[in-house]
């Protein structure tokens, strides 16, 4: 199983769910939702933990286009490996061709490639668990990312502001963060962000949230990521580019659908909240002043 395999095992699992025995299926998605440690463990115990025999695991790699299970396992160690480099790490070991006359063609493919695959490994209900929560103005929100991604946390917060109130950038100032926290409880959503070479600032945010029973939303590039043990819904998109940085096109666009999707959600709300909005910003700022 080449690397480029090892990196769509999820969207695999998806495209295989369909045509998979009851069994099988139990197996698959014990192993999706806890990806890619179950896979990791020896297969007498991936059985045992989802229920089904070792037949079964072994029916189920085969369908997934494995060859063995140690091939599946090969498969997961060689993607939580190249998760974990650096970018210095990815610009070294890059691959150059011969004619770079069209990069940028090349660089707008695979980002193109990467919003493409994101989408289509989102899983639909816990796409619409996530936009019911938070169009339930109810419920308090705070958003926090990464050194990176905390600028995808406030472009979510920025358009939450509008569409339904009531939710917060948490901010990069770690020391503040304890003042976010203590008000934190089941009512609480928690929207962060955090892509490989993790944030273990960000991590132990979402571990205390959860443990005060928010419901914990992340959005990552693999399901490998420790703060999936703390959350409640994980949208996973692909970061690789053509350059030495992540891209964080593919998190973008799906933070831009679910910000969509709990706008229709507020159907009339977000029209009447809208027009109030107006009416402020005419009064302080003046007409055709602001944005």
């Amino acid at each position: 199983m080449d690397a480029e395999r090892a990196t769509t095992l999820l969207h695999l699992i998806e495209d295989a769910l369909p045509g998979l025995t009851a069994q099988e299926r139990r197996a698959a998605l014990y192993l999706r939702d806890h990806y890619p440690v179950a896979g990791l463990d020896p297969l007498a115990r991936l059985a045992r933990v989802s229920g089904v025999s070792s037949q079964t695991v072994l029916r189920l790699a085969a369908k997934l286009g494995f060859g063995s299970y140690r091939e599946l396992q090969d498969s997961l160690r060689g993607e939580v490996a190249a998760e974990r480099a650096s970018p210095l790490g990815r610009w070294m070991g890059r691959s150059t061709t011969a004619s770079e006359e069209d990069w940028l063609a090349g660089f707008g493919a695979q980002i193109a490639g990467n919003i493409a695959a994101a989408f289509s490994m989102v899983v639909r209900e816990d796409f619409e668990r996530a936009a019911q929560a938070l169009a339930d103005r109810r419920r308090p929100a705070l958003a926090i990312g990464g050194r990176f991604t905390q600028a995808l946390a406030r472009t979510i917060t920025r358009h939450l502001e509008v569409v339904r109130g009531g939710i917060e950038e948490v901010g990069s100032i770690s020391s503040t963060w304890p003042d976010r926290l203590i008000d934190v409880d089941r009512r609480s959503i928690v929207i962060a962000y955090d892509i490989r070479r993790y944030a273990p600032d960000v991590v132990r945010f979402t571990e205390i949230a959860a443990e005060q029973g928010a419901f914990v939303i992340l959005f990552t590039d693999s399901r490998a990521a420790p703060a999936c043990r703390h959350a409640s819904v994980v949208f996973a998109a692909p970061t690789d580019s053509a350059g030495a940085w992540d891209s964080l096109a593919a998190l973008f666009a799906v933070t831009e659908a679910l910000i969509a999707r709990v706008t229709e959600l507020e159907g009339s709300g977000t029209t009447e909240r809208l027009g109030r909005l107006e009416n402020i910003r005419a009064r302080l700022l003046g007409p055709g002043d602001g944005v």
